[in-house]
C-alpha cells in the first residue's frame, strides 16, 4: 500500500534535474544595456530586441549606441494640447543661433567625455518652448531673464545642462497636455538619464572652476524634476496609500552640497542674483517671528534636552508656522520653496514612518503651494489628498488631528476644480494652469 514503482524515484530525480538545468541554462548575459537599465529581461532578439522596439528607443547590444536613445521617426504617445504654443526653427531667435553655434563648433574635450549632443528638430522645437514658456515657471518674476540669458549659454557648452533641460521641457510638455501623473516619456527618460550621467562625471573628476555654474542648475532642473514625477492611475497609488519614495525630499541635500562645492554667490558666478535672492529669504523666515496660534503649537514645545534631540518636529514645525499667515505669491514663493531645507533628519524619520502629526505638517505646507508652478501643483494637489485620506482612514481615533484636516482638503478640491495639478483622472473639465 503506497509502494512506489521501481521506475518513480528516478523519474522524480530527472524531473528535478531537468528543472536544475533549465533555469541555469536561462540565465543570460546577453541582454542590451537598455533592458538592463529598465531591469526587465531582454528577449536577445538582433538586430534589435523587441522590448526596445515596444518602448520606441534604439536597441544597443553596440557599445556605439548611447543608453536609451530614443529611436528616429518613435512618438511619444502623448497629443500637446492645441493651445501649446510651436515656434519653427528657423526663426532666427537668440536661442536657436546659440544651438547652431553648439552643433557646428568643436565641443572640445569636456564635451566629448560626456558624449557628443546632437539636437533634431523636435528638440530644438523642445529648446524654444523651454526658453518662451518653460524657463518662466522657474523662480521669480525677477529671475526668468537670468535664467534664459545663462542656462541657454551653458546648455550649448554643457551638454548634461542640455539633457536636463530638454527632460525638464518635455515634462512640462506632459502637464500640458493633461498627463503629469502619465508615465514619463521616452524623451524625457533618455534626456534625463544622459543628464544626469554627464553629472556624475563633472563630480566624480572633481568640481572644476569652469563647471560651477553648470552644476549649480543642474542640480536645481533634477530638482525640480524630482518633485514633479509623480506616476499614478488614481490618488490611492499615491503614497501614503500606495507605494511611494521621498527622493524629492533627499534632492534638498544633494542641491545642499552642490550650493556649498559651487558657491553661486561667488563674484563670478552667473546664478549671484538668483543666490542673493535666496539667501535673503532664507535667513529672512527663518528668524521671522510669529503670534500665529497653529494646530502645531504643541509641537513647538521645548525641554532641558536640545530640541533636536528632544523633540523631532521642533526645527520643521517652527519654520512651517511662519509660513502659515503667509499668502503664495512672487514675492513670498521662496520663502516657502526653503522650507524643504528645514526637512532636517529626525523629521524626515517621522514621515518616512508615516508619523500622523508629520503627515499633516506636510499636507499643510503642500496645502500653501498647491496653486504654485505647475512642477509643483500636481505633487502637492495629489500627494495632499492621498495624506488625508490616509489620515481620515487610519487615525480616526484623533480628535484634534481630524478636527485639523478639513481645511487642506477643502483647498486641494477647490485648486482640482480651478484647474491646478494637470492630471485628468478625476474627470477634470476646467482649463490647466501653466
Amino acid at each position: 500500500m503506497g509502494r512506489r514503482t521501481p521506475s518513480s524515484k528516478p523519474r522524480c530525480r530527472q524531473e528535478e534535474s531537468n528543472s536544475r538545468q533549465r533555469k541555469t541554462h536561462r540565465k543570460s548575459r546577453l541582454g542590451c544595456r537598455n533592458c538592463k537599465l529598465r531591469r526587465i529581461k531582454c528577449d536577445e532578439t538582433t538586430p534589435s530586441c523587441e522590448k526596445c522596439l515596444d518602448f520606441g528607443v534604439t536597441c544597443n547590444y553596440d557599445s556605439s549606441v548611447p543608453d536609451l536613445q530614443p529611436r528616429s521617426g518613435s512618438t511619444e504617445g502623448i497629443e500637446i494640447d492645441s493651445t501649446l504654443e510651436k515656434h519653427s526653427p528657423a526663426t532666427g531667435s537668440y536661442v536657436l543661433d546659440m544651438v547652431n553655434i553648439y552643433l557646428s563648433e568643436n565641443q572640445g574635450p569636456t564635451a566629448a567625455n560626456e558624449g557628443l549632443l546632437r539636437l533634431d528638430l523636435s528638440g530644438m522645437e523642445r529648446l524654444e518652448r523651454f526658453n518662451k514658456r518653460t524657463v518662466l515657471t522657474m523662480g521669480t518674476k525677477a529671475t526668468p531673464k537670468c535664467f534664459r540669458t545663462a542656462m541657454v549659454q551653458l546648455a550649448c557648452i554643457h551638454p548634461c545642462v542640455m539633457h536636463l533641460v530638454q527632460s525638464m521641457t518635455a515634462a512640462h510638455d506632459r502637464f500640458c497636455a493633461v498627463s503629469a501623473t502619465s508615465r514619463q516619456t521616452t524623451d524625457e527618460i533618455y534626456h534625463l538619464h544622459r543628464g544626469i550621467s554627464g553629472m556624475h562625471q563633472k563630480l566624480s573628476r572633481g568640481i572644476r572652476p569652469e563647471d560651477r555654474d553648470a552644476l549649480f542648475i543642474a542640480a536645481s532642473i533634477l530638482g525640480v524634476m524630482m518633485f514633479f514625477q509623480i506616476e499614478a492611475s488614481s490618488v490611492e497609488n499615491v503614497w501614503p496609500l500606495g507605494a511611494g519614495d521621498f527622493a524629492w525630499v533627499g534632492m534638498s541635500d544633494g542641491k545642499k552640497a552642490v550650493w556649498r562645492a559651487t558657491n553661486p554667490l561667488r563674484q563670478d558666478s552667473m546664478w549671484r542674483a538668483v543666490a542673493e535672492s535666496y539667501e535673503m529669504h532664507f535667513r529672512f523666515t527663518e528668524k521671522e517671528p510669529t503670534n500665529m496660534i497653529s494646530v502645531f503649537d504643541h509641537l513647538c514645545t521645548n525641554s532641558s534636552s536640545p530640541p533636536a534631540v528632544a523633540n523631532p518636529y521642533h526645527k520643521t514645525a517652527q519654520f512651517l508656522i511662519t509660513l502659515l499667515a503667509l499668502e503664495l505669491n512672487d514675492t513670498t514663493w521662496m520663502r516657502f520653496l526653503v522650507f524643504i531645507c528645514h526637512v532636517d533628519p529626525p523629521f524626515r524619520a517621522l514621515i518616512e514612518r508615516k508619523d500622523p502629526w508629520a503627515l499633516l505638517m506636510l499636507v499643510y505646507w503642500f496645502m500653501k503651494i498647491c496653486r504654485g508652478p505647475w512642477w509643483v501643483s500636481t505633487r502637492a494637489i495629489l500627494q495632499g489628498q492621498a495624506i488625508c485620506i490616509y489620515l481620515e482612514r487610519y487615525h480616526a481615533d484623533d480628535v484634534l488631528l481630524q478636527k485639523a484636516i478639513p481645511r487642506p482638503k477643502l483647498e486641494f478640491e477647490e485648486a482640482e476644480r480651478e484647474g491646478w495639478g494637470g492630471y485628468a483622472f478625476v474627470g477634470r473639465s476646467s482649463p490647466i494652469t501653466v
